[in-house]
């Protein structure tokens, strides 16, 4: 038998009370009780003031001298607003005279057992004698010549009672008019304070069903709503800096593992083919197939090229896992107008029917590593001379200003394919989906020139020439020892395989 703690009954939210009613109910209740104890104080303040006025009267009555009995005619010394017994010392009634109008006279007060002497010396309060009204009643001792009397005399409280009605009306009717307005006013005040409460309650189910941007907006100005609503709108900012955060981490190992993946098929791919020939001839040679000493000879030719392009491939991935950790470059002081003539010297010794439109300002010294330097402007010469006719115009142009030097090689060839623009630095990208060497190396140079310009604190940068071809654009600072600063924040790093970056693609 399964045992443990019922709870509750957890109330549908069709009848649960929000919280607005509940702020107004209380408001309502508290109203209410306020009237209702004011309203009661102020009518038991009144009453006790008209009997206490009315007493006075009584008392300022039984001062008059009376010397003669009542003749109960209209022109009575009392003004027939008090009713007037006479008893004699024996208690027997001599006279009485009613309060009221003489056509329509009160009711007379009921002495207990009409024997006036057992009335108090004080005012008490006594009813009619049909109970239909109360009187306040003194008796007083007097004389009617030389006979010694007692003279009741007896005030209706009806003019009290009406009073207090009126004022019990009146401030019923104004308690409830006065808790209808503040009820009214109170509904808008607290709907209108509690919407940032109701606009937290739409954000938070916004944010459950995904939208981490959603925001309060509610101000801070200072009340506890505000300070609520801000502190909300903190949390959630700071939710979405971690959660961002982690999403952009996640992202990154995803590109990296995918960048890493890419890596490996392509060096796998760039090294599979020398290694396939060094293998053949190998095995070529164990196998006897090599008779005489020419095909010996030209077997070795072959494996030592194959091996040579194996070594370039290292050289220029271990060049490129060396940038991607920071390793600190030299930094001196290079003319790189002199390296830029000498690869145009190369150029034109390479192909002079090339046509050459050079501007390179003299002297133009930056500080670096000259070997890596001049490596990217050789890989810069040779995306030139691999990817365009041998008669295709190039316009280089190298100038300083402003403390950074620009160098603009802009050739007229057949350009590059825009949906082939954004990966041009890529590691191992090529145009060429056949992956063919007869337009180029491995697709390593333009990714190589990239980092090494970044290394320097530059940038490489790609745009279209003015008439069809490719501009590529070396910027570099011409103090490098920022870049280096930064650089040796990473020095002490250890190598790791570079990151797949596929870089390098062809000019065209």
């Amino acid at each position: 038998m399964a045992s443990g703690i019922r709870c509750a009954p957890r109330l549908p939210d069709t009848i649960r009370p929000t919280l607005r009613a509940r702020l107004l109910l209380a408001l309502g209740l508290l109203l209410a009780t306020a009237l209702l104890v004011s309203g009661a104080l102020v009518i038991s303040l009144t009453r006790q003031s008209l009997v206490d006025q009315l007493d006075t009267d009584l008392s300022t009555a039984t001062s008059a001298d009376i010397s003669t009995a009542p003749t109960g005619s209209d022109n009575d010394p009392t003004g027939r607003r008090f009713a007037l017994l006479i008893y004699d010392s024996d208690g027997d009634q001599l006279s009485e005279l009613p309060s009221g109008i003489a056509s329509a006279p009160d009711p007379l007060p009921q002495i207990p057992g009409n024997d006036p002497t057992r009335l108090p010396t004080r005012i008490v309060e006594l009813p009619a004698v049909d109970g239909s009204l109360d009187y306040r009643v003194l008796a007083v001792p007097g004389h009617i010549g030389p006979q010694p009397v007692i003279a009741v005399l007896a005030a209706p409280m009806q003019g009290v009672e009406n009073s207090i009605g009126v004022l019990t009306r009146t401030l019923i009717i104004v308690g409830l008019a006065v808790l209808a307005l503040i009820l009214i006013v109170g509904w808008f005040i607290i709907r209108r304070d509690l919407r940032p409460l109701e606009s937290m309650t739409t954000t938070a189910e916004r944010i459950s069903e995904g939208d981490l941007s959603q925001r309060v907006g509610v101000p801070d100005d200072g009340s506890e709503i505000g300070r609520l609503g801000h502190a909300f709108d903190t949390m959630l900012d700071q939710i979405q800096g971690l959660f961002d955060g982690q999403h952009s981490a996640l992202l990154a190992k995803e590109r990296s593992e995918r960048k890493l993946r890419q890596f490996v098929a392509d060096a796998s791919h760039e090294l599979r083919t020398p290694l396939t020939a060094v293998r053949g001839y190998s095995e070529l040679y164990r196998a006897g197939g090599l008779a005489d000493e020419d095909a010996v000879r030209q077997a070795m030719a072959r494996i030592g090229s194959e091996s040579r392009r194996m070594a370039a491939l290292v050289e220029d991935l271990l060049l490129l896992a060396r940038l991607d950790q920071g390793r600190p470059l030299r930094h001196d002081e290079v003319p790189l107008s002199d390296l830029v003539n000498d690869a145009l010297l190369d150029l034109r010794a390479v192909e002079p029917e090339r046509p050459i439109d050079a501007s390179v300002q003299p002297d133009v010294v930056v500080s670096g590593d000259e070997d890596r330097l001049r490596q990217v402007i050789g890989n810069l010469f040779t995306n030139v001379r691999v990817h365009t006719p041998p008669d295709a115009p190039v316009e280089v142009a190298l100038s300083a200003r402003n403390g950074s030097t620009s160098l603009r090689v802009a050739d007229h060839g057949p350009g590059i394919d825009p949906a082939h623009v954004e990966h041009i630095f890529d590691r191992f990208y090529r145009a060429d989906t056949a992956r063919s060497r007869d337009r180029g190396g491995s697709g390593l140079g333009l990714s190589i020139a990239a980092s090494v310009a970044a290394a320097h604190g530059g940038e490489i940068d790609y745009s279209n020439t003015a008439g069809g071809g490719a501009t590529f654009t070396l910027t570099l600072p011409r103090d490098g020892t920022a870049a280096a600063d930064d650089a040796d924040t990473d020095a002490d790093t250890e190598p790791s395989a570079p990151e797949p970056e596929p870089t390098a693609a062809p000019s065209q």
